[in-house]
């Protein structure tokens, strides 16, 4: 029984390879850092006892103030992105009007907040703090 011999496989190992040798890669990393870091809570916060002035003096000024009637929120904010795109071509423009790509990306976005309630009297009475994903950069890509 003859057998038959697929070229795909053969076409794409041999772009491969000229991609490689004589093609033009391109790696574009980008950081992003938004807001200021937000510190987890310290132990001395507690519901009840601490201030607004002891928030203000521990984390600054705060990313947004929200009104809810009576009471108020402040928030603090932290979005960190990290993104990089990997890109192979061969430059085949003035040949034969085709120039082959390989393109590759990725992205990971970490957002760290904390909100504090207070009374109307400046005295906290609810708190949240979120720290996001931990993953690195690199094991999250190509999951």
């Amino acid at each position: 029984m003859e057998r038959h011999f697929n070229r795909l496989p053969v076409l794409i190992t041999f772009l491969l390879i000229c991609q490689i040798l004589c093609g033009c890669p391109t790696v574009r990393i980008e950081k992003v850092n938004d807001g200021a870091d937000v510190k987890p809570l310290p132990q001395e916060f507690a519901i009840g006892k601490t201030t607004l002035a002891d928030v203000l003096d521990f984390y600054g000024a705060p990313f947004d103030v929200v009104d809810m009637k009576g009471y108020f929120a402040i928030s603090y904010l932290r979005t960190f992105y990290r993104g990089a795109q990997l890109s192979l071509s061969i430059p085949l423009n003035d040949v034969i009007r085709v120039s082959p790509a390989f393109d590759a990306a990725g992205n990971l976005s970490r957002y760290d907040a904390a909100v504090f309630i207070f009374t109307p009297e400046g005295v906290l009475s609810g708190v949240s703090y979120e720290e996001g994903t931990a993953h690195p950069l690199w094991n999250t890509y190509w999951k």
